[in-house]
C-alpha cells in the first residue's frame, strides 16, 4: 500500500472497467504520481448530510478516486461469491457516465451527480442485472409523510399493500438500456434469483421504480409499439405529477430558455416538443 491506497490492485482491475486505453493511462498515471489521494478516496463518502467530499474535487480527480475505490467493492464481490458478470455489468456504469460525460465537455472525469450517485455502487448497494440496475432500498413514498412534501399522492391503500420501509428493490434504467420484452423477462427472473441467493435474510415485497418512463402521458406521444411503452407496461403506475425535470434531462440534455432551443433531432424529441405537457413523472411497482 505503498501509495496509501492499493495502486497494483487499481491497475488490475483497469481492464474490468473498460474505459478507452488512453483515460485508463491518465488515471492511473495520476493515481501513481499522487499519494495523498489514498487519504481523499478513504473519505469521498464519508460525509452523512450528502455533502461529499468527492463533490469538491474537479472532474477528473473525482473519475481517479472512484478508481482507487475499486479494489475495496470487488473484495465486496468475491467475499460475497456473487458472479463476475454482475461485478462487470455493475460497474460498467463508471464508463458509461464518464463517456456521456466527456460527449458533453470534451474532458475526461464525471460531474457531480454521477460521483454523488457512486455512493450506492461504492456501497454495494447497487447491482446491474440484465438490462436495468438493482439497488436494495426500503420503501418510501415520495409524499408529505415521506419526504415532507406532496411531490405525488399515494392512496392509503396502496401504503396498506407496501407499507412504508418495506424492503424492495429500487429499480434504475441507465442510459441506452436495452428494453427489449425477451430482455426484460430474463432480466427480472435474474434478479429474484440474484436478490433471493445473495440477500436471504431481505424479504424483497417488490421491484419500485421512480422515472419519467412511467408517466402516461407519454401514450399521447409514442407509437404503440414503442420500447418505452412496453416497459412501464409491466409496472403499476402508483403515484405520478407533472414534474418535468427528469424527462427533459434525458430527452433533450436539459432545460431549454426557449422552445426553438430544443433539438429535434430524434422522433421522441420531435413528438415531445409537439406536447412537453404530457412529460411527467410517476413511481410504478411490481411484485416480487
Amino acid at each position: 500500500m505503498a501509495f496509501g491506497f492499493d495502486f497494483e490492485a487499481v491497475e488490475a482491475l483497469m481492464p474490468d472497467l473498460a474505459l478507452p486505453a488512453e483515460v485508463a493511462d491518465q488515471v492511473l498515471a495520476y493515481l501513481k504520481a499522487r499519494p495523498a489521494l489514498g487519504a481523499l478516496a478513504s473519505r469521498a463518502f464519508a460525509a452523512e448530510d450528502a455533502n461529499f467530499d468527492i463533490l469538491r474535487r474537479k472532474p477528473f480527480t473525482r473519475l481517479a478516486l472512484i478508481c482507487a475505490l475499486l479494489p475495496g467493492l470487488h473484495q465486496r464481490f468475491v467475499d460475497a461469491g456473487m458472479p463476475k458478470q454482475v461485478w462487470l455489468d455493475s460497474i460498467d456504469d463508471i464508463r458509461l457516465r464518464q463517456r456521456l460525460y466527456f460527449e458533453r465537455t470534451g474532458k475526461v472525469g464525471l460531474a457531480k451527480g454521477d460521483a454523488r450517485w457512486y455512493r450506492h455502487l461504492i456501497g454495494f448497494k447497487l447491482f446491474k442485472i440484465g438490462s436495468l440496475q438493482f439497488q436494495p432500498f426500503e420503501m418510501l413514498y415520495l409524499d408529505e409523510d415521506g419526504i415532507g412534501e406532496d411531490f405525488m399522492r399515494f392512496s392509503e391503500a396502496q401504503k396498506k399493500k407496501l407499507p412504508p420501509g418495506t424492503p424492495v428493490l429500487n429499480t434504475h434504467i441507465q442510459y441506452g438500456a436495452n428494453l427489449e420484452p425477451l430482455a426484460l423477462a430474463k432480466t427480472f427472473e435474474d434478479a429474484r434469483a440474484f436478490f433471493r441467493t445473495y440477500f436471504p435474510e431481505r424479504e424483497f415485497k417488490a421491484f419500485i421504480t421512480y422515472t419519467w418512463l412511467l408517466h402516461p402521458g407519454l401514450h399521447t406521444l409514442l407509437p404503440e409499439d414503442s420500447k418505452i411503452l412496453g416497459f412501464a407496461s409491466l409496472w403499476q403506475v402508483i403515484g405520478q405529477n407533472g414534474d418535468m425535470t427528469q424527462a427533459l434531462e434525458r430527452i433533450f440534455g436539459g432545460r431549454r430558455r426557449r422552445h426553438a432551443d430544443y433539438p429535434q433531432e430524434t422522433a421522441l424529441q420531435r413528438a415531445a416538443l409537439k406536447d412537453l405537457g404530457a412529460l411527467g413523472y410517476a413511481c410504478g411497482m411490481i411484485g416480487f
